[in-house]
């Protein structure tokens, strides 16, 4: 049994009170909670447009929809993402190529994307042409692991470089800033567009949500058509202008996200003092390595995920924890480790991927959110070290 939980949403009086005004007013779907929900997240953001949906997933399925990738084209990804991004670009009929992570960083290392582009790819009238798969390349997928943003500036040079879309998928990085030339941005509004996921582990929390930033408001409308059926949002005559599918956020998670995003600085100072009383405990234990955040960066801290020392037993260490009501998780397990992708992308098999891998079998997530007491969190940590000693 867990004494410990991994993940609690930060729900209080006020997102309860919010939920009884959706229920008093009997709409459930489309009403006003969703429209204010957006509405706080894009001012937050600082994005043009911003689009809520039902789920990260469906956030992403609308991007990769707007930016007009499909069958016969691919996209570089790292192999450290959640399978939804991969799964949501298959759907799609789309290529993947999978680069090596940076060493400190644990994102897409951009350098190593320029040398596989440099390496794999030559120009033809259709754009940058694969040698061997024949598909063009359209984009970058930039994955914010952990809330550690992606080395955006190197990027925008590369997209720049070779006319390429840069997809930022932000469903562990709410809050987390970049800096250029000094000023900090929120990640997701950098790239051309920016997919946001609104459940579990995250600082907001709707149960199941998430959404889109735009720059275009062209995209915007496209994304918003997409969301419902493909039908416009004001209309006269009952029309379908592209083929869409049933992506609403309900309005009882939008009276929740719109609670939430009320208390965003709240929520994210009690986030970052767990994280504060973590760095301290994890510090009596040798060997450990609690992942920190780039020089560049300001880190919105999705999960607390430490690097253990080579060669100790992961899964044996995790069963140990559990029998002591600590819950732990792995984030992730390589792309082209799981089965799926494994057998179905021959291509996957001369990636080099040396520093993913080093790092991938190391990695474990602890109990991380704002409910934590100092207590918990020195129970946590206590429990890890006598779980490693007892390897």
């Amino acid at each position: 049994m867990e004494r410990i939980s991994f993940y609690k949403a930060d729900v209080t009086e006020l997102e309860k009170n919010l939920i009884e005004n959706v229920l008093e007013s009997k709409i459930l779907t489309a009403g006003p909670f969703l429209w204010r929900f957006q509405e706080e997240v894009r001012r937050y953001l600082k994005a043009p447009y911003f689009l809520a949906t039902s789920s990260g997933f469906s956030a992403l399925h609308i991007a990769i929809k707007v930016l007009g990738w499909g069958r016969g084209d691919e996209v570089i990804l790292s192999p450290l993402v959640h399978v939804g991004v991969p799964n949501a670009l298959c759907a799609e009929g789309i290529g993947l190529q999978v680069v090596d992570i940076e060493q400190d960083r644990f994102t897409l290392d951009p350098e190593k994307v320029e040398e596989f582009i440099m390496d794999n790819y030559e120009k033809d009238k259709s754009g940058l042409k694969n040698k061997v798969t024949g598909r063009v390349l359209r984009g970058i997928v930039l994955y914010h692991l952990y809330g550690i943003p992606c080395d955006l500036k190197a990027f925008l040079k590369l997209k720049e470089e070779f006319g390429l879309d840069l997809l930022e998928v932000c469903w562990e990085s709410f809050g987390s800033t970049y800096k250029f030339a000094g000023e900090a941005v929120l990640t997701g509004i950098t790239g051309d567009v920016g997919v946001f996921s609104f459940t579990r582990y995250g600082a907001v929390n709707v149960g199941e949500g998430g959404g889109v930033a735009f720059k275009s408001g062209e995209h915007y409308e496209v994304g918003e058509s997409l969301r419902y059926y493909g039908v416009p949002t004001e209309y006269v005559e009952y029309q379908a202008i592209v083929g869409g599918y049933n992506y609403n956020l309900d309005e009882l998670s939008s009276a929740i996200g719109l609670g939430q995003m009320m208390r965003i600085s709240e929520i994210l100072n009690k986030r970052k003092k767990i994280r504060e009383l973590y760095e301290k405990e994890l510090s009596k234990i040798g060997g450990i390595r609690l992942i920190g955040a780039p020089g560049d960066s300001e880190v919105s801290w999705y999960s607390l995920t430490v690097l253990l020392p080579e060669g100790v037993d992961r899964d044996g260490l995790i069963r140990r924890l559990m029998e002591m009501g600590v819950p732990a998780k792995v984030f992730y397990p390589l792309l082209t480790d799981l089965k799926f992708y494994r057998e179905n992308f021959r291509e996957f098999d001369s990636a080099d991927l040396t520093v993913a891998r080093k790092i991938s079998s190391r990695l474990l997530s602890l109990p991380f959110h704002g409910d934590l007491t100092e207590s918990d969190v020195s129970y946590v940590v206590e429990s890890l070290r006598e779980a490693l000693i007892a390897k």
